[in-house]
């Protein structure tokens, strides 16, 4: 029986070694390729991979119908942020005196103050807030699993991506993502660990699992609650 095969793009990339698959919202099944690759390979392997392809698409199109849900346009009043268990009451008081929005963190309460209390600009501030909470509380967490499990971390940043919870370069440098303060401890400490094994492997092949397995032997578990969990991010941080 003929196979039918997804539609895709092909991409050729002059630092791709090898053929390599993405599946994302934007572009959908994307073939990452080395320059001059021949192409008419591909929906031979596509056929090879066909199980992860239709998951991939499958859990892609699950957060994308989720992303896409229509916004909540209120203001936030709390924010739960359960990788720190913390719970954050948000208060809002206008002030035509001073310019701009102010933030104030003082014993469970977010206090914005200003003569610009507008939705933008207060999600602004929020996310900057994030940011620096990112900083303070996740660095350390990922600094400690690194020497812990003697992978080798080169610098950690603070990113913002809508579909991935963190990243790894070819530098070791590991990006945070903001979303992660709303999972639980558990998960937070499974993304960390599998970008931090990317030190080894940049990719997800066999070899990458099994170094995975080395220091979580719970991944599959994690890996699959990681799949639902961006629906504990509250919409205004997307």
């Amino acid at each position: 029986m003929k196979v039918a095969l997804p539609d895709y793009s092909v991409r050729h990339s002059p630092k791709a070694k090898s053929l390599r698959l993405k599946v994302t919202r934007e572009e959908g099944l994307l073939v990452v390729v080395p320059k001059g690759y021949d192409e008419s390979s591909i929906p031979a392997l596509l056929k090879q991979k066909k199980v992860w392809i239709a998951e991939s698409v499958k859990r892609i199109g699950e957060t994308k119908r989720f992303l896409e849900s229509e916004p909540v346009k209120h203001l936030p009043e709390a924010m739960r942020l359960s990788a720190l268990g913390e719970t954050w009451s948000v208060i809002y008081r206008d002030d035509q005196g001073h310019s701009g929005i102010r933030l104030r963190a003082d014993d469970g309460k977010l206090v914005l103050s200003g003569s610009d209390l507008t939705r933008e600009a207060v999600i602004r501030k929020l996310k900057d807030w994030l940011r620096l909470r990112v900083r303070e509380s996740l660095f350390p967490i990922a600094e400690k699993l690194a020497r812990k499990h003697s992978l080798n971390l080169g610098g950690l940043l603070v990113k913002s991506q809508r579909t991935r919870w963190a990243s790894c370069s070819a530098q070791h440098n590991l990006s945070l993502n903001t979303k992660l303060l709303f999972l639980s401890p558990d998960l937070v400490r499974y993304v960390v660990i599998h970008e931090l094994c990317h030190t080894i492997h940049m990719n997800h092949g066999n070899e990458f699992w099994r170094v995975v397995a080395s220091h979580e032997p719970s991944y599959k578990v994690l890996d699959q609650a990681l799949r639902n969990a961006w629906k504990t991010v509250p919409h205004w941080v997307f």
